[in-house]
């Protein structure tokens, strides 16, 4: 019997978006956690530009998987964090 895969335990992130984490190198929530969100985001832009739209609900999953709670619990105050974020980081990749 195979070994679990680490990835499907992580909280509020699916099939679809473990493939593409484990692609950039974040294989389970503790790599999330050391990579931090902004550096995951970034590498997400990065990796899928022209390919995918990297939405906010996608970082709002990363931050509850984070923190370890649904995503629909983020505060309002951190969502436009993250908002801001996503916009500043794609400014960048746009450059």
């Amino acid at each position: 019997m195979p070994a679990p895969n680490p990835q499907e335990k992580m909280r509020n992130i699916g099939p679809t978006s473990s493939r593409e984490l484990a692609e950039i190198g974040i294989k389970s929530r503790s790599n999330l956690i050391k990579v931090g969100i902004e550096e995951t985001a970034r590498r997400l832009l990065f990796r899928f530009v022209g390919e995918k739209q990297i939405s906010m609900n996608y970082l709002y999953a990363l931050e509850g998987t984070i923190h370890d709670h649904d995503w629909r619990d983020i505060s309002p105050p951190r969502k436009q964090e993250l908002r801001d974020l996503l916009v500043r980081l794609r400014s960048e990749i746009a450059e």
